[in-house]
């Protein structure tokens, strides 16, 4: 199960993003494009692939980088709407955890 306080936010990525990347390739997408500082502690930040069957949460913890995937044998991430142009948005951990489960529908706004 994921471990974060009730201080973390959670931030996820508007597009995309290629599955091959590691610890540093998302932590430069998060300071480049998301305008985020990926060291802070309080912050998670959440990447998803293409055909939305793959999940990345990379989190700061206290004396590095805590990387947490997911893989959907069955069924897919899903797919966020997000309701306004930016290249993150803010989820609540509830949100996170609909978004992880395996669910009949296929779509969710945000």
């Amino acid at each position: 199960m994921i471990n974060f306080t009730n201080r973390t936010h959670y931030y996820i990525s508007s597009t995309p993003t290629d599955m091959r990347k590691g610890r540093e390739g998302l932590a430069q997408i998060i300071r480049e494009t998301m305008q985020r500082n990926p060291l802070d502690y309080n912050e998670a930040f959440i990447f998803y692939s293409k055909d939305y069957r793959k999940v990345k949460i990379l989190h700061y913890d206290l004396n590095g980088y805590v990387l947490y995937e997911k893989w959907f044998d069955e069924g897919k991430f899903l797919k966020p709407i997000f309701e306004q142009s930016r290249t993150c948005h803010q989820l609540s951990r509830e949100v996170l955890i609909l978004l992880l489960s395996t669910a009949s529908q296929t779509k969710i706004a945000i």
